[in-house]
């Protein structure tokens, strides 16, 4: 199964984890969550769909490494949605990335 945190944090150069970082990062950086649900035939498991959620924040709103991003989607033939979030506490923006994606192994 593809290692979809590697793949994002290699084609975009900025740092990525899964679910979330044990430290705090600077921005800007990506947090990656992947809810999947395997299927095949009675013996064996050869489709995984992925509910996939990509994280992006930044300290503005930065269309240069969202640019990065999206062409990394593009690469791999995902077709995502984007939203945009204010996080006032925190002082920076979230951009969400939510895509749908069957993977046959």
């Amino acid at each position: 199964m593809m290692d979809i945190r590697e793949y994002i944090e290699k084609e975009t150069g900025i740092p990525t984890a899964e679910t979330a970082f044990t430290q705090p990062q600077k921005l800007p950086f990506i947090a990656v969550l992947d809810r999947t649900e395997e299927d095949g035939d009675d013996y064996h498991a050869r489709i995984a769909a992925h509910d996939l959620t990509v994280e992006f924040y930044a300290a503005r709103i930065d269309r240069r490494n969202e640019d990065r991003i999206e062409a990394a989607f593009k690469k791999s033939g995902w077709k995502a949605a984007k939203e945009r979030a204010w996080i006032d506490r925190e002082k920076m923006f979230e951009t969400i990335y939510s895509i749908e994606f069957v993977e046959k192994r």
